[in-house]
């Protein structure tokens, strides 16, 4: 291809709507009173209708197909207008109704009168087919049918997800224990079933057992199951466990926090001898699964503290990973609206989006409840305004929290507002202190010591001092 110096030679070389020809994308040109002057082939090849034919047409020609006409939004408001058109065949009106995003550019004379509009249109379905496809190519989005009707979707824009998922999908294919933290909401389940689909293991079952839906007098009879009449209550032909269902695929505990003392014993034992006894059997079956688990809390504390033991936690602790939560990672807010947006249109049968401005609100939103959240705020956003509304262009009050608002803010732990300034005492921060700081910038270490007054080579020695985890979550032992 020859290699043009300037754009100026470009154009003298191909004519200018030979460039406009060859972009994949309607574009519309009009005059003051909505005449055609210029379409491209793409607008051409959209309704079916000769060049020559469109330049006898008027854009209004088009208001019975059209639900929204941008040309006339463009023409009031003398301001470039972004929507959605929902649209119809110029030829099949009783057709299918399509979607498309439309720009419409008004250019002005010497008066500031509107003399041009210039129209963009892209539509959704195409686009979205092409989006889906490069998010696929790209490892952005990982997609799983779960019993042929359930899809799931892990919609990665920012660096650390997509870093995460490139560490998941390495480790994927190997059968090392996992243990998964992150804030509740965050996605851990989400990350264990993306990692069992791509095992070798992913044509084999995934047991999810959520460890603190089970009554503690439940949890072990559920987990390892039972032998016929061994107890009251029992189902008189015995029960496979749960870990014994894994076998040949993953066991996934989640919150396994929440494990009793008792029966963290017999699952170190079921993991250590790859066997699982039923309650009232006198012999042990062996079991063949990989182990992944999850949790909102520090278990390495908890193994202070005494409530988790020691020995299992180093025996499930062989490949951590942290899903951050999305108040760290904000380029994914806006896609994950949008995603859900999407899904709950489809499944209400509405066709409803969001303006930029309600965009740009849930984009500063802090989030506390991570991905799950803002799925419960799309779908209300959705089911709550009209359903002759098709841009939802505002917030109601109370759906999200003002973090401007004192009254809204969290209450500070008393680790640090009980105290001085770490800085103003000569023994520098305590180990609350430190947790806290950790916990508040996101262990990020930089902005930790900044938070406490002290320099970063003091934070790393106090680190070090108190035998801190390398990921922090500060619980208050003494809630009010």
């Amino acid at each position: 291809m020859q290699d043009f110096s300037s754009f100026q030679e470009l154009c003298q070389e191909l004519p200018f709507t030979e460039i406009l020809d060859n972009i994949d994308t309607g574009i519309a040109l009009y005059d003051a009173q909505g005449n055609f002057i210029f379409m491209n082939t793409v607008m051409v090849n959209w309704r079916n209708i000769p060049r020559r034919e469109y330049l006898k047409m008027n854009v209004h020609d088009f208001s019975h197909v059209l639900d929204v006409c941008v040309f006339d939004l463009v023409c009031r408001k003398k301001r470039r207008v972004s929507r959605l058109q929902y649209y119809k065949d110029f030829q099949q009106v009783d057709g299918p109704t399509r979607m498309r995003i439309v720009i419409g550019t008004p250019i002005f004379d010497g008066q500031g009168n509107v003399k041009y509009v210039i129209i963009t249109l892209q539509d959704v379905q195409d686009f979205e087919n092409l989006y889906h496809t490069l998010l696929n190519d790209h490892k952005i989005l990982e997609s799983r049918e779960i019993g042929q009707t359930e899809k799931v979707s892990i919609i990665a824009k920012s660096q650390e997800f997509r870093k995460l998922l490139s560490v998941a999908d390495s480790i994927a294919p190997l059968d090392s224990t996992v243990l998964i933290y992150g804030e509740s909401g965050c996605g851990k389940e989400v990350i264990a079933h993306y990692i069992h689909e791509h095992s070798d293991r992913k044509n084999r079952p995934l047991i999810t057992v959520n460890c603190a839906a089970f009554p503690e007098n439940l949890i072990e009879a559920e987990l390892f199951g039972y032998e016929k009449g061994s107890f009251t209550g029992a189902n008189r032909e015995g029960k496979t466990g749960l870990v014994e269902a894994a076998d040949g695929g993953t066991l996934f505990l989640d919150e396994l926090n929440s494990l009793p003392m008792n029966v963290q014993g017999k699952m170190l034992r079921c993991l250590e001898e790859k066997s699982v006894q039923r309650i009232g059997a006198t012999r042990a079956k062996k079991v063949d699964f990989r182990l992944i688990t999850a949790t909102n809390q520090d278990l390495e504390e908890m193994v202070r503290r005494g409530t988790f033991r020691e020995d299992l936690y180093y025996r499930i602790h062989v490949i951590p990973l942290t899903i951050p939560p999305v108040r760290e990672r904000k380029e994914d807010i806006v896609p994950l609206c949008l995603y859900f947006l999407h899904h709950f249109c489809q499944k209400y049968n509405l066709q409803k989006s969001f303006s930029d401005e309600v965009l740009e609100e849930v984009r500063s939103y802090n989030w506390p409840g991570n991905v799950r959240e803002i799925r419960n705020f799309v779908e209300r956003m959705v089911v709550m305004t009209p359903h002759a509304t098709r841009e939802i262009s505002n917030i109601p009050s109370g759906m999200l929290s003002n973090e401007s608002d004192p009254a809204r803010q969290p209450a500070q732990p008393a680790a640090l507002s009980a105290q001085s300034h770490p800085r103003q005492r000569s023994d520098g921060p305590s180990r609350d202190e430190v947790l806290v700081a950790l916990a508040t910038c996101g262990n990020h270490r930089e902005k930790a010591a900044q938070y406490l007054g002290i320099s970063r080579r003091k934070l790393q020695y106090k680190i070090r001092e108190y035998h801190l985890p390398s990921r922090c979550h500060y619980q208050d032992e003494n809630p009010e």
